[in-house]
């Protein structure tokens, strides 16, 4: 023995344990202290593990010192059993135990130590009294003695409880049960004389005393295998009857059993009628448990046991441990149940001792009748993958920039545990934003972000009084300015947060799609810049079901997620087997690992059979051996899917077939009725089953609700309740309480998408089309009414899913062409073009035969719109058909212009450059404004002449108010010739002078157009490349006074980087850097022109290059660049830098490279430029030929005024 260890044996523990309690109600304990419990479970688990032990060494002939009891009638094994106690030093001894001080006066000491003397039967001698020979004489006088001594010690406690509560009320607040417990350590340490004292519920182990030589050769000589097992486990049972009954010895009838060939005695031999159970109650019970027919009716000694052990207040899992353990002999009561091995006792044991409130506390059997079976939060237990999604998120917004994405068969509990990390992030103090794409819904303009966003506004609202929300207000404002009004078309809810300029949301509506989809990208990056930085806690973003996002939302987290925000963290959720290889979705995670961001993959599979077992187990509170069998049919029937799983236990207790037996008080199931059981593959028709059994008018509610997709505004359902009489609300509050359907933030929606795909299946193909129908034509109506956009997006969705099949009247083709056109142009202006292309599409759809001829106007804006929004989101396929259908039904060539410019903007995103120089050639002279192909320099001369002849007198203050132009056709041609700027300055820079001077005139004579300003910058910068370079900084200047006056933001990077040529020749390099350089790329992010800001950011690092003296600097700044034109896509401006960059670590002396070869040749290559190619050539002969610093910087001189001049056309 260890020397800080006290032995005692198991009798004179349990006295000095239940003493020690001191809580009596006429000799028998009111409750089951918690602290005696686990100790006795203590006790329980180290015997068993010895026998078990000692049981391998004997089969196995392994000599070993544990000892092994005998079995039969006359072997006594708690004679045998040692507790080991915790003990501790003190300085001084004590006479006598501190804790019978109080009653002192009350019970002698010498009556306590007779008190504490053995029973004859516990000495462990050969000569000790047997059971048999306890009379009752000898058990009355220590009764007596007992009582006398316990009625004291209680008098005591409760005059010193009393005061206790007068002086420490808060302490006892509490139950009785807590006040024992907690008060138990102190009472039941003793102080021996070797001043160290003992707990006696303070248990270290347990073991078997080997007995005297002469019983010694019956120990470890029986190894006789199964038979002897089970009467092992009986004994031991025994065992346990008396440790945990608290010292009640088992009947000897009972003890009797492990030799007998009969397991029932007759009832009168031990009645419990007298406890007040009832005798006919308690006799039905087991002769329906007995088993096969002929089998004895009389009661069993091992149900009398467990009903005693339950009148003594045990737990009725500890009293089922105990049953199992008696009854494992003969099986009669227990049956599969009964113990076969030692190992699943242990285990039970540690349940109980691990997880009491599920395995060893007794069931509410009041609630749980009334609530049925709750699953709780049990079913989709991933703790493992929580705690990496946690560990992923920590180190996202601390350490480096991650994102997280949850993937798995439907029903595996993705957006379960997305929500578990929720409640983890709002336990750290962080937001969680949260959207859901849905498969309905793929045409509502950016729903899932928008929601997520505007729970942040809704944040910002409620806290608008406080510092940081005012903080963050402040920087939105500034970060978004004007362009505010654009950002909130997607996110509504910061019209109550931004102040947006009147009249300025649709002063682009000219504007090039592209850019404009870049813009809101742009915004979008702005918005979450300034969240998460503003914010004083972490903002974590999460999109549920991204295999339905919208191609336009795709978009914008390729743009979001490149930026490596701080305190930023994203997480997803996706359907595997529904994003296939070429699913935007797995493009966009394609792209941000090229960036170097890091992903974590989290993949939910089905659960295997030894999880699903022991998800069996803590659901039902039963040790999992028991639930074992009734595991493997449930996942046979389910495949391990945990929404199967849960919705089929559900489907069980629902018909009875899982139910609480308040006999047995735990659950009990027919596995021969559940095998039967014909139960569909899917679980979407499982869902239907149970649907089907609901109510007619929930059933027809739900498939309402079902065809708004995964979730629905309540308004909309009200709305149709009472305009198309329908019965709605009450059904879905019916359908709620079946925990099918939950409300949220005003919204209906289904507790999990297979809900809604069960609803909708159950809806014939027919009646689907005339409901759709219905419900969008009467939502439209309600939307036009209200102005409400949202609300017109699904009601235009309702329409295009019942499809012209629907509609019985042809007349009504056009009107729902006209939904879909106002639809498509709302979205257009939420720079959503992904969706308005969906709109126009079926607006196309809907339009009746000869509707060219009958409805002109509206086929031609349909099939236009369609064809810029194709342009938009890079369907080039489909844009040639679009457009062919314009040019061969147009009326006038007037018609025709705003495709024809759709077509050689097409040329122009497609590197195909002279096409597309061509195109505008050719519309500008049918226009009347012809260019010279091959101009000779007089011809340049003199058209400058005559430009300045229209502007000599002119002061800049009157060409600021100058008039506007309102002739179509010369707008027109001015737009053409806007896009042929930046086209001739690239391959044919002899014609650029021409289109820069049209532009000059064209204003000069009909007026200002929002693109005039580039026409002024472009005049400045060839004045100045002629010599006069004071002009031309004047018109430079003009040029962007004109951007505030025209409000035109598109062509502004554009502008400020032209300018910037002219200035830096002007105003110091350094002052150029700082004030045009980084303000133009600015304001080209801003207007969504990404070419022109990759063009700023390229003149920014080369201006560097010339004026930073630090050239670590400098490098660090290409480093910054290049990373921005990757995110960017565009590598026509990266193919320029990447020589620069390498150049400034030749420079610096380093030998690393920059980029490779192979890098610089495929920048060169995409970008599809002679002067990127010319770049390649230079940088690799000066590979090949060893440059001085000095030769090489000449060279590097030389290819800047090459480059330069292809910008200006010298």
């Amino acid at each position: 023995m260890e020397s800080n260890l006290e032995s005692i044996s198991l009798r004179k523990w349990i006295k000095a344990a239940v003493d020690s309690i001191g809580r009596f109600n006429g000799g028998i304990p009111r409750d089951l202290s918690s602290a005696y419990l686990t100790a006795s479970l203590t006790i329980a688990i180290s015997l068993s593990e010895q026998v078990s032990q000692a049981e391998s060494f004997a089969e196995l002939g392994v000599p070993s010192e544990l000892a092994l009891l005998p079995i039969g009638a006359d072997s006594d094994w708690a004679e045998f059993v040692m507790i080991c106690l915790n003990r501790t030093s003190h300085d001084a001894p004590q006479k006598s135990p501190d804790r019978h001080d109080n009653y002192a006066q009350e019970v002698s000491w010498e009556e306590y130590e007779l008190l504490n003397q053995p029973m004859p039967h516990e000495t462990g001698t050969n000569d000790s009294i047997s059971v048999a020979d306890w009379d009752e004489d000898n058990a009355r006088g220590v009764d007596e003695q007992l009582i006398t001594f316990l009625t004291a010690f209680e008098a005591d406690e409760s005059e010193a409880g009393e005061a206790a509560a007068h002086t420490h009320p808060e302490a006892y607040s509490q139950s009785p049960v807590s006040r024992a417990a907690d008060a138990q350590p102190e009472f039941s340490r003793v102080v021996t004389s070797e001043g160290e004292s003992v707990d006696y519920l303070n248990v270290h182990s347990a073991y078997i005393r080997c007995p005297k030589s002469d019983k010694s050769s019956t120990f470890n000589r029986d190894t006789d295998a199964s038979s002897n097992k089970l009467q092992r486990i009986f004994s031991v049972g025994l065992v346990f009857y008396e440790l945990f009954s608290r010292g009640e010895v088992p009947p000897p009838d009972l003890v009797a059993l492990a030799s007998s060939d009969r397991a029932f005695l007759s009832l009168p031999n031990w009645t419990l009628t007298e406890s007040g159970v009832p005798d006919e109650v308690m006799q039905s019970d087991l002769k329906r448990r007995r088993g096969p027919a002929g089998a004895s009716k009389d009661v069993g000694l091992c149900q009398l046991a467990f009903e005693y052990l339950k009148l003594m207040g045990l737990p009725g899992p500890l009293c089922n441990l105990i049953l199992n353990m008696l009854d494992c002999v003969y099986g009669d009561f227990s049956g599969t149940e009964c113990y076969t091995k030692m190992v699943d006792v242990i285990s039970d044991l540690n349940l109980m001792k691990d997880k009491p409130d599920k395995f060893l506390r007794d069931l509410d059997l009041e609630i749980l009748s009334m609530r049925g079976l709750d699953l709780g939060d049990t079913v989709f237990s991933r703790e493992d993958k929580l705690a990496s999604i946690e560990a992923c998120y920590r180190r996202s917004v601390s350490e480096s920039y991650e994102l997280a994405i949850i993937t798995g068969e439907s029903g595996t509990g993705k957006s379960w545990l997305a929500r578990r990390v929720g409640t983890f992030v709002a336990g750290q103090g962080g937001l969680f934003l949260s959207g859901k794409f849905d498969q309905m819904k793929q045409v509502t303009p950016f729903s899932a972000l928008a929601s997520a966003f505007d729970q942040y506004c809704d944040v910002l609202i409620r806290e608008k009084e406080s510092n940081w929300a005012k903080q963050a207000i402040y920087k939105l404002n500034v970060a978004l300015g004007r362009d505010s009004c654009h950002l909130i078309k997607v996110i509504p809810k910061l019209k109550h947060i931004l102040s947006c300029p009147m009249g300025f949301a649709d002063s682009s509506s000219g504007q090039s799609s592209v850019n404009a989809m870049q813009r809101l990208n742009y915004l979008i990056c702005q918005f979450v810049e300034v969240i998460s930085t503003s914010s004083v806690v972490s903002v974590t973003l999460f999109l549920d079901d991204v295999q339905w996002a919208d191609a336009a939302s795709i978009l914008v987290l390729n743009q979001l997620l490149a930026k490596r925000h701080n305190k930023f963290f994203f997480l997803a959720c996706c359907r595997s087997m529904e994003v296939e290889d070429d699913h935007l979705f797995r493009d966009m995670i394609d792209n941000v690992h090229a960036l170097g961001i890091k992903t974590t993959v989290i993949e939910l599979s089905c659960l295997e059979k030894h999880a699903l077992n022991q998800m069996v187990s803590d659901l039902l509170c039963l040790p999992p051996r028991i639930v074992r069998s009734l595991s493997e049919i449930i996942y046979t029937k389910t495949k391990g899917n945990p929404l199967f799983f849960a919705q089929l236990l559900l489907s069980l207790n629902r018909d009875g077939l899982l139910r609480l037996s308040l006999s047995r008080q735990r659950w009990v199931w027919d596995e021969e009725e559940i095998q039967s059981m014909k139960i569909p593959d899917d679980v979407a028709l499982c869902f239907t089953n149970g649907i089907s059994k609901l109510p007619i008018e929930v059933q027809s509610a739900l498939r309402t609700l079902s065809m708004f997709g995964a979730s629905s505004k309540c308004s909309y359902i009200e709305a149709l309740e009472s305009h198309l009489n329908l019965k709605l609300i009450k059904p879905l509050k019916v359908a709620m309480s079946e925990g099918l359907v939950n409300e949220r933030r005003g919204s209906l929606h289904f507790c999990h998408d297979r809900i809604q795909e069960a609803s909708y299946a159950m809806i014939e193909n027919n009646d689907r089309c005339r409901d759709h129908l219905m419900f969008g034509l009467c939502l439209v109506k309600l939307s036009l009414d209200t102005g409400d956009n949202e609300m017109l997006f699904t009601a235009v969705n309702q329409i295009n899913f019942g499809g012209p099949a629907a509609v019985s009247d042809k007349q009504e083709y056009t009107t729902m062409a006209r939904y879909n056109l106002l639809a498509g142009n709302i979205a257009m202006g939420m720079s959503d073009f992904s969706s308005a292309y969906s709109f126009f599409a079926f607006g196309i759809e809907f339009l009746p035969p000869g509707h060219w001829k009958n409805h002109y106007q509206l086929s031609l804006e349909l099939f236009e719109l369609a064809s810029k929004s194709t342009l938009a989101i890079g369907n080039i396929q489909r844009l040639p058909i679009l457009s062919s259908e314009v040019m061969d039904n147009a009326r006038c060539f007037e018609d025709e212009l705003n495709t024809h410019f759709i077509i050689m903007s097409s040329l122009s995103y497609a590197s195909k450059i002279p096409e597309a120089l061509e195109k505008g050639n050719r519309i500008l002279s049918r226009l009347g404004e012809d260019i010279p192909i091959n101009p000779s320099q007089d011809a340049l001369d003199e058209q400058i002449q005559q430009t300045q002849s229209l502007i000599r007198g002119i002061s800049e203050s009157d060409i600021l108010n100058y008039k506007l132009m309102t002739d179509n056709i010369k707008l027109e041609a001015m737009k053409f010739l806007a896009h042929l700027e930046s086209i001739t300055v690239m391959i044919k820079p002899s014609v650029h002078p021409f289109v820069t001077l049209k532009m000059v005139q064209l204003t000069m004579l009909y007026g200002l157009s929002p693109v005039s300003p580039i026409g002024f910058v472009y005049f400045g910068s060839l004045l100045a490349n002629r010599g006069s370079i004071r002009l031309g900084h004047r018109f430079t200047l003009l040029a962007k006074d004109l951007l505030e006056k025209l409000e035109a933001g598109e062509v502004a990077g554009e502008v400020i980087c032209v300018a910037t040529e002219v200035v830096r020749f002007i105003e110091p390099l350094q002052a150029a850097i700082e004030s045009l350089a980084i303000q133009g790329e600015s304001a080209a992010m801003a207007g969504g022109d990404i070419r022109w800001a990759c063009i700023n950011r390229l003149q920014y690092c080369t201006m560097m290059f010339w004026a930073c003296p630090s050239l670590s600097v400098v490098y660090d700044k290409f480093c910054e660049a290049s990373r921005f034109m990757k995110e960017q896509h565009h590598r026509a401006s990266l193919s320029f830098m990447l020589p620069f960059q390498e150049t400034t670590l030749i420079l610096m002396g380093c030998e690393t490279k920059a980029v490779t070869e192979d890098e610089l040749s495929s920048s060169s290559h995409e970008s599809r430029s002679p002067r990127h190619v010319m770049l390649l050539y230079v940088s690799l002969v000066r590979k090949s030929c060893h440059f001085t610093r000095s030769s090489f910087v000449s060279l590097i001189l030389l290819l800047c005024h090459f480059t330069r001049s292809s910008f200006h056309g010298s």
